[in-house]
């Protein structure tokens, strides 16, 4: 069976879930390409040499050379429009909607004044509507703060937040399994914050179970904060770290393994 990973960056060689997982496929049998998809790809000879593909990067290169391929008719882990959706912070909130997920009242910003609005409800924090723009979030507390605010760069959206009723939570899916750990609060998460796992309740595994139907995928990771007694989601990940989840790589390397070996069993037929 051989695997490969579209990615624009090298896998660490050490002490992260990802390398740990290859290196368990690879032991496991599996022909593991780490490198596919990146460097200076020739895209004429770009053909479908593998028999499942793990896109692990964001970068609009990688996501359309993932299409491309899709279209020649390889199969991937995670789809690729559920990438480009993901990245589009917009689109994500519109979808999660219809599918009757919840997730913090949103308001497109286009300049500092159409601000005023939606703080008269309460505090927002502002994110760049393209995830891959993000550079963290800014939380406005009061109508007073927008006087002072820079120019708005590119697209931008405000959430609401409720800094009195606040929790924040990663749930995690693999395959038919599902994980949560507890995280601080989501507007402020340091660098190197220790995930503590939490048992998954009914609601967490219903949001779940609602996200992995609208994106027919069972691997992605959900930001939920709570909010007025019911969890919200406010950011989707379609690859996501796993932090916090107990033997992540192998749990990992499990799933991708069986679906590796699907592919190659219809291949076969």
């Amino acid at each position: 069976m051989r695997i490969a990973l579209l990615t624009s960056q090298c896998v660490p060689e050490q002490d992260s879930i990802t390398r740990e997982c290859l290196d368990l496929l690879v032991s496991w049998g599996v022909h593991v390409d780490a490198r596919h998809a990146i460097g200076n790809a020739e895209l004429g000879d770009v053909s479908v040499e593998h028999d499942l593909y793990l896109l692990v990067s964001p970068s609009p290169a990688v996501v359309s050379l993932a299409s491309g391929l899709a279209a020649l008719g390889t199969r991937c882990l995670n789809a690729p429009e559920m990438v480009r959706i993901c990245r589009d912070r917009i689109r994500t909130v519109m979808m999660l909607s219809s599918a009757e997920v919840s997730a913090p009242r949103t308001w497109v910003i286009g300049s500092a004044a159409d601000l005023i609005e939606p703080l008269r409800g309460g505090p927002v924090v502002l994110r760049a509507a393209d995830v891959s723009r993000s550079t963290g979030t800014k939380v406005l507390w009061n109508v007073d703060e927008v006087i002072d605010l820079p120019l708005i760069a590119g697209e931008t959206i405000a959430q609401e937040i409720h800094p009195n009723d606040q929790r924040a939570y990663r749930v995690y899916r693999i395959g038919s399994q599902t994980f949560a750990v507890k995280r601080p609060f989501w507007t402020a998460f340091p660098r190197g914050t220790r995930e503590e796992p939490v048992s998954v309740t009914e609601e967490m595994r219903d949001v779940a179970d609602r996200v992995a139907s609208m994106f027919k995928s069972e691997l992605f990771g959900l930001d939920l904060v709570g909010a007025e007694g019911r969890l919200h989601v406010v950011e989707v990940h379609p690859f996501p770290r796993l932090s916090g989840v107990p033997d992540a790589a192998l749990r990992l390397a499990d799933y991708i393994y069986a679906r590796g070996m699907e592919t190659a069993e219809e291949v076969r037929r």
